[in-house]
């Protein structure tokens, strides 16, 4: 009867096992790491524009729009510039009695509703994702203000504005070139300026159909995140890296500003919009990277059309899961409406700029209203020098200037105050009064315009020249 023999496990055949069973758990631990979850997480605004000009007729019209910038998690895009967005009207609330009020005031008397729009999908790779959003930050005319260089700031004269001239148009070359992937602000065309004159003289209607133009500019606050799966993300770049010395970085303000109410000192924060590489293409920034700073420099609006002025610099930088780093960044440019008229100096600050023809309207409401008081060429004394009487006109024959008390009714009551102005004289005299009046106190002796940012304003942040974790 044979016996079975049975061998013991010796430590030299026990260790390859262990190491070769470590060497798995580690595998699939590092396998595990080497993924990154794409998600757009709550209350991440997408920047879209309307696709078309539509006339507000109900609730539920649906509404179609493009997105303006890409939309970034991580490390990579997830939705491109271009992507349609469907979307529909939700709420149509009636104004305040008080901006009713002053439309009316100004002649016009459109229905100026208030609407709510929700965009729910967005075609990616020709399917369409649900997502859920509330459209928030109407813009018109969006257009990016750059700050100027030292270099603009000091020349002057006619030579000078050739050359900067000149420089801004290669500027703007390469700067369109570069970022024609990622900047698409420039993919969404907005109204040339027929258009806009167009625009203009149907809002001087005394009443017109409220419309939902083309170009409009809204950021979709997602309310819930939306997920595209794991992926293998960019190595990343060894810890303590920076970006290069002057580089730009594409961000969206985190922190609502206002000249009037923004003290100095204020904390504020923004947010990396699109991620940040080295030169050798690993990431240093991913997107969703906190800038924080403080508010610099603020200046409200005052009397004698004094407009708000406000500066603010970012001081650190805040990676997903790091701990935060010395960072010193200004503002660059910022995506603002071009009707608000807003300037950047050379270092960063903002603030509302005048029209240079302010003046004009005020000078024509004043001749206006004097003109159209005049009885004739005598100016109201037809019986003049040796009691020659001036010879009548058709001005004074129909008792004023025409042409006089139709800008002065266009001035103090819209384009409804031009046939109301010519019923009578006293009429027309009292349209040029008031719209001299309230032309004067708006463009020379009122109160400026405030300075104001919303949260999730996109803007762009040039990094100090020099070591920025040194400084």
């Amino acid at each position: 009867m044979g016996t079975a023999m049975v061998t013991k496990p010796t430590r030299t055949s026990i260790v390859p096992v262990m190491l070769a069973a470590l060497v798995g758990v580690c595998g699939a631990a590092r396998a595990q790491e080497a993924t990154v979850e794409l998600v757009v997480e709550k209350g991440r605004p997408v920047r879209v524009a309307l696709a078309e000009t539509s006339t507000v007729k109900r609730i539920g019209q649906t509404v179609t729009a493009t997105v303006v910038e890409p939309v970034y998690a991580y490390d990579r895009i997830v939705i491109p510039a271009g992507a349609q967005v469907l979307g529909r009207v939700t709420a149509l609330d009636q104004p305040s009695k008080a901006s009713r009020a002053r439309a009316m005031l100004s002649g016009d008397f459109s229905p100026h509703r208030v609407l709510q729009i929700q965009f729910e999908s967005v075609i990616r790779d020709g399917v369409a994702v649900p997502m859920r959003t509330i459209a928030r930050n109407e813009t018109v005319h969006v257009a990016r203000q750059v700050a100027r260089t030292p270099d603009d700031a000091q020349e002057a004269g006619p030579v000078a504005r050739v050359k900067q001239e000149a420089r801004g148009r290669a500027a703007e070359t390469i700067a369109t070139i570069k970022q024609r992937a990622t900047d698409v602000v420039s993919s969404v065309k907005q109204p040339g300026r027929m258009a806009r004159l167009k625009e203009w003289a149907v809002d001087r209607l005394p009443y017109h159909p409220q419309l939902l133009r083309k170009g409009t500019q809204y950021d979709a606050e997602l309310q819930a995140p939306l997920a595209f799966g794991a992926v293998t993300p960019r190595a990343p770049a060894p810890a303590g890296s920076a970006p290069a010395p002057s580089s730009i970085l594409n961000a969206r303000l985190s922190t609502t500003l206002d000249s009037a109410t923004t003290p100095r000192g204020t904390p504020l924060e923004a947010v990396v919009a699109a991620p940040v590489f080295a030169d050798d293409g690993r990431l240093i920034f991913p997107e969703g990277t906190k800038l924080t700073g403080e508010v610099t420099f603020t200046r409200p609006a005052r009397w004698l059309h004094r407009n708000g002025q406000l500066r603010f610099l970012f001081e650190r930088v805040e990676p997903p899961d790091q701990e935060s780093a010395p960072l010193l960044a200004s503002l660059h440019a910022i995506d603002v409406s071009g009707d608000d008229h807003v300037a950047l100096d050379e270092e960063g600050g903002a603030a509302v700029k005048n029209s240079n023809s302010r003046f004009v309207a005020p000078a024509l409401a004043i001749l206006a209203m004097r003109a159209s008081a005049e009885q004739g060429e005598g100016r109201g004394f037809e019986t003049g020098t040796a009691n020659v009487s001036a010879r009548a006109t058709s001005a004074s024959a129909g008792g004023g200037n025409f042409a006089a008390r139709a800008v002065g009714g266009a001035i103090g009551f819209g384009l409804i105050g031009v046939g109301l102005s010519q019923v009578s004289r006293p009429l027309g005299v009292a349209f040029g009064i008031a719209g001299a009046a309230r032309s004067i106190y708006t463009n020379v002796f009122g109160r400026g315009r405030e300075l104001h940012f919303q949260a999730d304003t996109p803007i762009q942040v040039q990094l100090a020249p020099g070591r920025s974790a040194d400084q």
